[in-house]
């Protein structure tokens, strides 16, 4: 490696160092065994044995152990090591007080396999390197450092499985969790087993979402009599293990410290039993008690110790030293049996002896004990600052300013958590308003970015009410803006946005076109013209020389013409968007131009652009963002009959949602999923995901994702022969107010509408639907919309006009860019010309639909045309189902970059998965498929009419 994660260890902790053997054999001693504390976790062993099975098979799986204290959660893991010869081990734990130093836990796991570094790509070890404060800062996304942790992890799996241990996972710090939940979630083919245990703290509290959990309740009392007749000097009686196993409900270190504290006569039986016996939340007491008993100067080598972040010897002794106490007290406080030393770290035999002893102690000795470790690390600033934070009784400039440093490098290294906590921390330390403000809002920002919006919009409330600069004021704005449009109600969110950008307008242009196209989007969301147009028209007063604005503009001004009805002059502004789109590297300018070439119909445009957006965001790995432009990528590849495409981005962009906590864009992504699965008849699915999606939207006033579920939900009633059930949700939508309808959503189903119309005997309904169709594709000249005009036409003709009009549907479908509109023509054409009793000419539309049908996995339309095409005399032939609809989604999308080009390598990085899981789906693709080579995947690829001709979501 060209740089060392490692930490030295200073000549000043090697007096101690002579004395571990010795001293380590009493720490030990003095803590239950594994074999102890596991009596009762049968069944919890043969999990963990299940679990190192699947890595010795490179299968990888992860757990969350969770539990109160004391309950067995580290002997488990423990059990999990013992277990685990053949597999090699890597160990971390949160610390209480180095929780607020970015990645010291990953940092600390990582120490072992660090010479794998060189082997993973260049950025993402650059990034790493940077999180550990080695290499140079760069302000990396936190999934590109959360990625270099997996791929660092596979690298070391490449020799043998790997075993990941991570202790007190709820006092990881932020940087860390975020770190090893991303890689826990997905490890799949590599043969790594990540193992967490966690306690139960509703203050401190290790969100996992998505992976699986273990909890661990108290002993029953068969196992609990066991475990203390091996722990007690005498035997226990009968009604003594009762009152025990009671009091403690079963926690095995509770019952521990209870064998070890009682006297013979109580356990006997033959002395009464206290009144009040420790449970397992007064074990914090009770190993403060036993501190007490110790010597002063023994009591502060203790303090010392759980006042260091890191536990390393050299610290504590001359923090210690500092103190005017020697090193000889370490021997004491080993003897205890509350501390051991082992490879120069002084740590205590459970995490509750250190913060029964730090929270015990006075405020002034506590601040002491802070000024001498910090007296001790001047070469660690961000630590020495944290120490000086801690010690500090007031506000304090200079230690602001210095904690204000530590976060402004955590966040170069991409640790936003602890960035966070820093800027807080530093916040409170400082008397000026306005900066305290500032920092405030610092603060908010890496919340933000950490995942964390409720913290982040607590510290903007506070922000809030100390900003009195305008321009700061603006800022706090936005982000509280962004916030609330991701998590939140949309309506809110404009209002912020637009009054936050009033304060700017001349002071800081670019800042306020930003926050205005914001707000444009969310007018757009909720179906509000008012305030489009009014957000439009502050848009084009900013001064010029903005692109992304220009491009902005144009895109909510032509969509305020679409909401309005003035189709033929916005249109123009939608176009020219597009063309101003062209060359911008802006993915929110390229999302904006690409939902207006997409209302136009020009999909080849709209894909293009959309993807163009996504390669940047990938490129960039800014994982938080793709949500949001995956969303209206799978509604294009859906409306063009993309459906794989679609399924595998929709489905990544859900997953991507969830992580990051954005609901709103969740909303829109199941609405695509529910949209997909009723065209390919998968009804529960369709009614689960439409069911959810609908909460969320219109809970959150979010009228084009209500209408998208909506719109899903009528074409499976449609699809299963339920017009009239099709037609009362098509109505129910078109009548829709603001925040449950989108108009451009109604009109892209309106050809829906009317068909179930015809078939439901509602001539009227089916006449207002086709004339507003009509207009709509007169207006923007869109293709589809003409063909299925057209269409509409022929199901309500005559029989003299039926043929020219289904003729001209046809010859408007013709380029094939939305094959399922065209078989749905043909279907519709077929039956009529059946009924007209013209089997002949009806046969070849039925066949090619079907056909059609088949390859596009529409299952229930299919059908359809398989029973008109035998009322025909014809049979239809079952189609060999051998493409690409055998893959999963994430299969797909890793056989679409084979397409397009990218390495295994590649490929991981885009997708944030480890090469070795890339490499076990592309042996699965390649076995589903019958291929033997990737020129073989791609030659597939091509051919596939279902994904010829679209382009991978590229890479950049």
């Amino acid at each position: 490696m060209t740089a060392s994660f490692a930490r030295g260890t200073s000549s000043v902790a090697r007096p101690a160092l002579r004395r571990i053997g010795k001293v380590t054999s009493l720490a030990t001693s003095s803590r239950p065994t594994i074999c102890t504390v596991l009596h009762g976790r049968e069944r919890e062993c043969a999990q963990v044995d299940e679990l190192l099975a699947a890595a010795r098979e490179r299968r990888s799986q992860a757990l969350v152990v969770r539990g109160e204290p004391g309950i067995g959660k580290s002997a488990l893991l423990d059990y999990a090591a013992e277990h685990a010869s053949d597999l090699r081990i890597l160990r971390t734990a949160g610390i209480q007080t180095e929780s607020q130093l970015p990645f010291a836990a990953v940092h600390n796991l990582l120490l072992p396999v660090r010479d794998h570094s060189d082997s993973i790509p260049e950025r993402q070890k650059t990034a790493l390197l940077s999180a550990f404060g080695i290499g140079p800062g760069a302000a990396e996304d936190r999934f590109l450092i959360s990625l270099a942790v997996l791929s660092i992890l596979a690298e070391a799996a490449e020799a043998a499985p790997l075993l990941c241990l991570i202790d007190d996972a709820q006092w990881l710090d932020g940087p860390s969790a975020d770190a090893l939940t991303f890689t826990a979630r997905r490890v799949q083919a590599e043969g790594i087993i990540v193992l967490f245990a966690a306690r139960d703290d509703p203050t401190k509290p290790f969100v996992a979402q998505g992976l699986p959990e273990l909890r661990l309740s108290g002993l029953d009392r068969g196992s609990a009599s066991t475990m203390l007749a091996e722990r007690a000097s005498v035997p226990v009686a009968a009604p003594v293990c009762d009152r025990l196993v009671a009091d403690t409900l079963g926690n095995p270190l509770a019952l521990a410290e209870l064998a070890r504290s009682l006297s013979a006569d109580q356990l006997t039986g033959r002395a009464p039993l206290p009144d009040q016996l420790p449970v397992s939340t007064d074990l914090e007491r009770r190993y403060l008690d036993r501190a007490a008993e110790s010597p002063p100067d023994t009591q502060t080598m203790l303090l010392v110790a759980a006042a260091h972040d890191t536990g390393e010897l050299d610290g504590v002794l001359r923090a210690a030293r500092a103190l005017g106490v020697e090193a000889a007290a370490l021997d004491d406080a080993e003897t205890s049996g509350l501390l051991r030393v082992e490879s120069a770290v002084a740590s205590f035999v459970h995490p509750l002896v250190r913060s029964a002893i730090y929270r015990g102690a006075t405020s002034r000795r506590r601040q002491e004990v802070e000024r001498a470790l910090a007296a001790v690390l001047d070469a660690d600033t961000d630590r020495k600052a944290w120490h000086l934070a801690n010690a500090a009784a007031g506000p304090d400039a200079d230690v602001a300013d210095a904690l204000h440093g530590a976060a402004e490098r955590a966040r170069a290294r991409g640790g936003h958590a602890a960035a966070a906590a820093a800027f807080d921390r530093a916040a409170a330390l400082t008397a000026t308003p306005e900066l305290r403000a500032s920092r405030l809002a610092d603060a908010a920002d890496a919340a933000w970015l950490a995942g964390q919006p409720d913290r982040a919009q607590a510290l903007l409330d506070q922000a809030a009410h100390l900003a009195a600069a305008a321009t700061l004021q603006a800022r706090i704005a936005h982000l509280r803006g962004s916030i609330e449009a991701n998590c939140g109600a949309p309506a809110t969110a404009y209002a912020i946005l637009v009054s936050g950008a009033e304060l700017v307008t001349a002071l800081d242009p670019k800042r306020a076109s930003q926050m205005l196209g914001e707000a444009g989007q969310l007018a757009w969301a909720i179906g509000d013209l008012a305030r489009l147009s009014e957000v439009s028209r502050r848009l084009a007063a900013l001064p010029a020389g903005e692109d992304t604005g220009a491009i902005g503009a144009q895109v909510l001004m032509g969509l305020s013409g679409l909401l309005r009805g003035d189709t033929t002059a916005t249109a123009a502004r939608l176009r020219e968007a597009a063309d101003l789109a062209g060359a911008s590297k802006a993915p929110r300018a390229l999302m904006g131009a690409a939902a207006g070439a997409m209302f136009l119909g020009d999909d080849s445009r709209a894909i293009d652009l959309f993807s163009t957006a996504v390669a940047l965001t990938r490129a960039a790995v800014e994982a938080a963002m793709l949500p949001l432009l995956l969303a209206p990528l799978a509604m294009v590849e859906t409306l063009t009959s993309r459906y794989p495409a679609a399924l595998a981005d929709a489905t990544e962009g859900l997953r991507l949602a969830e992580e990051t906590g954005q609901h709103n864009p969740a909303a829109h992504l199941r609405g695509v999923l529910a949209l997909i699965a009723a065209v390919q008849g998968r009804a529960q699915e369709c009614r689960e995901r439409a069911g959810v999606a609908l909460t969320q939207a219109i809970g959150q006033r979010l009228g084009p994702h209500a209408a998208i579920a909506s719109w899903a939900l009528a074409i499976l009633d449609l699809g299963a022969g339920r017009p009239r059930e099709a037609v009362d949700r098509l109505q129910a939508l078109a009548a829709a107010g603001p925040g449950e309808g989108n108009q451009i959503v109604m009109l892209m189903a309106t050809a829906d509408l009317v068909e179930g119309a015809v078939r439901t005997q509602q001539p009227a309904a089916a006449i207002a639907g086709l004339k507003q169709l009509q207009v709509w594709a007169t207006d923007t000249g869109a293709r589809w919309a003409k063909a299925q005009a057209a269409r509409c036409q022929g199901l309500l003709a005559t029989d003299d006009d039926q043929d020219r009009h289904f003729a001209e549907a046809l010859r408007l479908h013709a380029p094939a860019v939305r094959p399922f509109d065209t078989a749905r023509t043909q279907l519709l054409y077929g039956e009529n010309l059946r009924r007209r009793r013209r089997r002949a000419d009806a046969r070849k539309y039925l066949r090619s639909a079907h056909e059609t049908f088949e390859r596009l996995g529409a299952k229930p339309w299919a059908e359809q045309a398989r029973k008109e095409l035998l009322a025909t005399g014809e049979t239809a032939r079952k189609r060999d189902v051998s493409t690409m609809d055998q893959l999963t989604p994430q299969e797909l999308q890793i056989a679409r970059f084979v397409a397009d080009g990218e390495t295994n390598r590649g490929i991981a990085t885009l997708m944030f998965l480890s090469p070795r899981t890339v490499d076990y789906h592309l042996r699965k693709i390649f076995m589903k498929l019958g291929l033997s080579s990737r020129a073989e995947l791609i030659r597939m690829f091509l051919s596939d009419d279902t994904l010829a001709g679209q382009a991978a979501t590229r890479s950049g």
